[in-house]
Parts: structure tokens; sequence; C-alpha cells
């Protein structure tokens, strides 16, 4: 009788100790939740502010007289657009449903550049200028007006943006019931209908719309795109294919939902002309690091060479979330090419391709004439600042200006005041291109 007292007094502990850590994971995930909660709400909000102070900066440049306030006004438009879709892009809502609103805060903040470049040249703006302006004006009147009307409305029904996380990303280019993505895709309906910008800028509307050089072959059906995808998907485990939806941009695509073995969803879009990867994402949880950045380099090369992309060579990377983002750039004649560009993300336990994406490449790639260099190495470094104390060896590359002409440069790579440069003289002409600063952390290396 004692002893069976004391298997149950040991059995009523275990259930205590199990109920204690039980609350305090739940606890620890409630905290967590909320955390994640209001930074979402935090996000949101700064994005209204970003989108109310550009159509503000907007309407001061239409009655603005001074090229010195004119000056001001257009390099915050800059700014507060880049801000606004940093944020944008950090809401828990997908791509797809957000790409209008994405796409007018990228060409209103390069139209401000655009617009700043002008005035520093002493260009007068011109009466298109204008137009443009007050139309964009309009629009972001009208995008600040709605999201303030969704900020009401999420606080009225008490509705946590941290559900549409957990509800899934790619359900929301469906436009489910949820409010938020309802309403952002309601916005994003208006939004369809801004000014086209021609300009002197990268995202400028008669760049965008240049025909794709990259694509070779024929059309294909979706059948064969389904092929495609089983080849570039060989060793995972696939359940069944199905095509979501006909991507008609500049690239038309075929878009796919691949179910992998464990219920795990891969997206991925295939051209429709010569049967390309436009990009691939694996959706799995990736929760360890077993491999280096390095050994991730190197896979990701090996996948590009064995899908028929030869003499590609990473230019920088980016870890996030156990994940490493690696940048190739296609290199011919020991010229690096950065206009034709590939993404491969590489999961870090196990060294899987987990993301890829190819479409600059396919817009850009072609044959080229590559023009021979004018100066040699020496004379071109003559054309860089004593300030700045030159590093590695420099490379040619050849790099695209704002409005998408190509320049055969010579890369150097220096450092002063404790940052790290980049700086590329024109290898023609000695001319001083474009100046990077290179943002070196933990997880890896950017330039700005």
């Amino acid at each position: 009788m004692d002893r069976q007292r004391a298997v149950t007094f040991v059995l009523l502990l275990a259930l205590v100790a199990v109920a204690v850590w039980g609350y305090d994971q739940y606890r620890q995930k409630n905290d967590y939740n909320v955390f994640l909660q209001n930074q979402y709400h935090r996000m949101f909000y700064e994005l209204i502010d970003h989108v109310e102070t550009i159509e503000a900066d907007l309407a001061k440049a239409m009655v603005a007289d001074s090229p010195q306030q004119n000056l001001v006004l257009y390099s915050d438009v800059w700014r507060q657009a880049f801000s606004a879709q940093e944020k944008l892009n950090q809401l828990p809502i997908s791509h797809l449903t957000l790409s209008n609103t994405s796409k007018f805060l990228t060409q209103v903040g390069d139209y401000g550049f655009s617009l700043t470049r002008k005035n520093a040249d002493g260009t007068p703006v011109s009466a298109d200028d204008w137009s443009n302006l007050a139309e964009l004006h309009n629009y972001a009147g009208y995008l600040a007006v709605e999201l303030q009307k969704l900020r009401s409305s999420i606080q009225e029904k008490n509705i946590s943006l941290g559900d549409l996380t957990r509800e899934g990303s790619y359900i929301f280019a469906r436009a489910s019931d949820n409010l938020p993505n309802r309403e952002f895709t309601r916005i994003e309906q208006e939004m369809v209908d801004y000014p086209t910008l021609i300009y002197d800028g990268p995202f400028s509307e008669h760049i965008q719309d240049i025909k794709p050089k990259g694509l070779v072959g024929d059309n294909i059906d979706y059948q064969r795109a389904e092929q495609v995808a089983r080849d570039f998907l060989k060793g995972v485990n696939i359940q069944s294919i199905k095509k979501i939806s006909n991507g008609n941009g500049d690239i038309k695509t075929y878009g796919l939902e691949v179910l992998a073995e464990g219920g795990n969803r891969i997206y991925i879009d295939i051209s429709r002309k010569g049967g390309h990867v436009v990009w691939m994402l694996n959706q799995r949880d990736v929760d360890s690091v077993n491999i280096s950045p390095t050994r991730a380099v190197e896979l990701a090369k090996k996948f590009l060479e064995q899908n028929g992309y030869k003499n590609m060579v990473s230019t920088y990377s980016m870890r996030y979330d156990n994940v490493s983002v690696i940048n190739f750039a296609y290199s011919e004649k020991d010229v690096v090419i950065y206009t034709d560009l590939i993404k491969v993300k590489v999961a870090l336990d196990n060294g899987e391709i987990v993301g890829y994406e190819a479409e600059g490449y396919l817009k850009a790639h072609h044959r080229r004439n590559l023009p021979e260099p004018k100066l040699t190495a020496d004379q071109a470094e003559e054309r860089i600042s004593m300030r700045l104390e030159i590093g590695r060896e420099p490379r040619l590359a050849l790099i695209p200006l704002e409005n998408k002409d190509e320049v055969l440069c010579y890369e150097f790579q220096g450092t002063f005041g404790g940052d790290d440069f980049l700086v590329y003289i024109n290898a023609l002409t000695g001319k001083e291109e474009r100046i990077l600063k290179l943002l070196r952390s933990e997880n890896g290396t950017l330039t700005i």
C-alpha cells in the first residue's frame, strides 16, 4: 500500500512538473506572439507615417520656388519611399498582394532621386515632370487615406496582424477573407493606374518594359513546365504539382505549387518561352546551422552549374534565419558582368537549395562585344582619391548605369576611415562612374 502511495505521489509530482513546464512554454510563446504583434503594428504605423510624408513633400514640391528647397524635398521623397517600402516588406502579407503598392513606392522614390539629380545639374523641371508630380501626389494621398482607414478598422475590430503569418503567406495571393489582406487587395487595384514614368532612373517604365534578352528556346506548354519543375527539384520527394497562376509580367510564366513529402510546399515559376526557371521558393523551416557560409557558396555554384549556368562568380552573400542568400554574376573573358545576376538561397542545416531567382539574368543576358580597355589598371588607379587605401588587385567589371547603359570599368576595393568601398573607374574614359560602400556584419556583406 505504501508503495502504491509512493508511485501515486511520484506521478503527481511528474504531472505537476509537466504542467509547470507546459505553462512556462505557453507563457514564452504568448510573450513572443505579443512582441511579434507589436513589431507588425509598429511597422504598419511607420509605413503610414512615411506615405503621409511623401504626400506632403510632393505637395510642397509643387509650390516651392527655390532650387535649394526642391533639392531638400526631392531628396526626402526618395528617402521616405525607401523607408516605406522597407516597412511594407516586413508586413506578414504576400508580396503578390502588395506588388502594385511596392512598385509605386519604388518608382516614386526613384523619381525623386531623378529630380534630385536634375536639380543638382541645374536642369529645370519639365511640364511632364510637373504632371507626373501632381498625379503621384494624388496617388500618395489616396494611399495615405486608405491606410489610415485600414488602421482604424484594425483597431476597432481588434485584428491581430500576427495572425496573417499563421494563415500562410501564399493564401493571401488568393485574397482571403481576412480584413487587412482584403483591404490591401482593394488598395492594390486602385494603385495599378498610377502614371507611367519615363525618366533617367533604374526603375523607369521604358527600361522595365525592354524585352528580356536571356530567354532562349521555343514556347512550352504546361506539361513541359511541370517536367522542368521536376528536373529542377531533383532530390525532392514530390507528392503532387498543380498550376496556380499564369504570370503576365515582363517574363510570362506558369506558376506552380509543388507539394513535397511531409506537407512542405514549394512555389516555382517557369517561363513560357524556353522553359526557364524564373524563381523558386521552398518554405520549409531551417532550424539549425551545420555548414559554413563558404560551403554554402560552393553548393550554390555547383547547383548553378548542374542547371546549365557556367562561369558564375559569387559577388556577395548574406545570412538570414539560418539561410545563406548568395548573389552570383556572370563572368566572360575575366570581366564580371553585374547585370546578369542570379540569387541562390542555401539552407545551412543540410545545404539544400531553398530559394532561387534568375529574373535579372534572364532579362539581361545576351552575347556582348566587350570592348578592350583603353586604360591600364595603373592608369585607372591614378583617378582614385589618394585618401583611399587600395586593397586587392582590381578586376574588370561591366556595370549598369541608372539608365541601364553598360560601361566597362576597373573595380577597385579600398578602405578609408575604417570603412570599405568599391570604386568603379571607366576603363575607356577614366571617369569615376560609381562608388559603393560595403556594409559588413556577422551575417555577410551588402553594398550601398
